[in-house]
């Protein structure tokens, strides 16, 4: 509200059309770091369907808060002495893969037309709270009206998969999805209860550590013995690559007006979840062993 948002836009136009984008999109993507879903309602400002659109496709490629919450609890359990410089080299490449994949979307499929940046740049002056806190509220209300249903409902399906027909996971019918992928995480030599704490992340990314509780108990003692440090690392790629939530979903849906998108998106981030997590594993592998 003070007036400096709307000079961000104008001073990354240059840079962000090279990614086929417009100076509008940085500011979405910047909310992303924050969290996915507000950043994806942000598009709006966005005037070129295409340019949003592939916006939409990219926002969930940024780690959110959620993601470096686990990143932050499992990064030190495997990696204790090279904690930091791991966890900012998932970070970053997490960008690099963002901006890939902005270039082959803007180049091969979502092709946009590079439309001229014409903002008016209010002038400087001091925040209205009043105006503030009435835009907060209007969002805040928009928000639990349309992702809280969707949220809500996907966390009583994984609760319900979870506890029953004998109300123990291990012996549930997640488990028995999570047997069924056991394949799958064999080659990013991960055990199907691992897989399991993955599936549970869709509803929250924070999931993960917690289903790995129930699991496995003391994280920093089983981890480590259960898990080698390719696969580890394998882990965290995934974790940082993979569906960021069901509200984001819920917003990719409500902004897109479309279910063919909405479901591309969810391929494109759990393709690249699995190509590179199993690359990394069986890279990892083959060079230590």
């Amino acid at each position: 509200d003070t007036g400096y948002m709307a000079r961000i836009a104008y001073l990354t136009d240059r840079w962000m059309h090279r990614l086929g984008l417009h100076g509008k999109s940085f500011l979405p993507i910047l909310l992303g770091f924050g969290c996915n879903v507000p950043a994806i309602f942000g598009t709006r400002i966005i005037e070129s369907p295409r340019s949003r659109l592939l916006t939409i496709f990219l926002i969930p490629l940024i780690p959110c808060t959620a993601r470096m919450a686990v990143l932050t609890v499992l990064t030190p359990i495997f990696f204790p002495d090279q904690a930091a410089l791991v966890a900012w080299g998932l970070v970053a490449g997490n960008l690099i893969i963002l901006m890939v994949i902005g270039l082959v979307l803007h180049s091969y499929i979502l092709k946009n037309d590079h439309v001229a940046f014409i903002m008016e740049l209010p002038l400087y002056h001091v925040p209205n709270f009043r105006t503030i806190g009435l835009y907060v509220w209007e969002n805040l209300l928009g928000f639990l009206e349309k992702a809280g249903t969707i949220i809500l409902a996907g966390s009583l399906i994984v609760w319900s998969l979870s506890y029953f027909p004998t109300g123990d996971v291990m012996t549930s019918y997640l488990s028995v999805i999570g047997r069924i992928l056991e394949p799958i995480g064999q080659l990013m030599g991960l055990p199907w209860p691992v897989l399991l704490a993955l599936i549970t992340s869709i509803v929250a990314k924070e999931n993960t550590i917690a289903t790995l509780g129930i699991l496995y108990g003391d994280l920093s003692i089983t981890l480590p013995a259960i898990l080698s440090s390719s696969a580890a690392l394998a882990l965290l790629v995934f974790q940082m690559l993979f569906i960021p939530c069901l509200g984001t979903i819920s917003a990719i849906q409500q902004e897109t007006r479309s279910i063919k998108w909405t479901i591309l998106s969810s391929l494109l981030m759990v393709g690249l979840a699995l190509v590179f997590g199993i690359v990394v594993f069986q890279a990892g592998t083959a060079i230590f062993g």
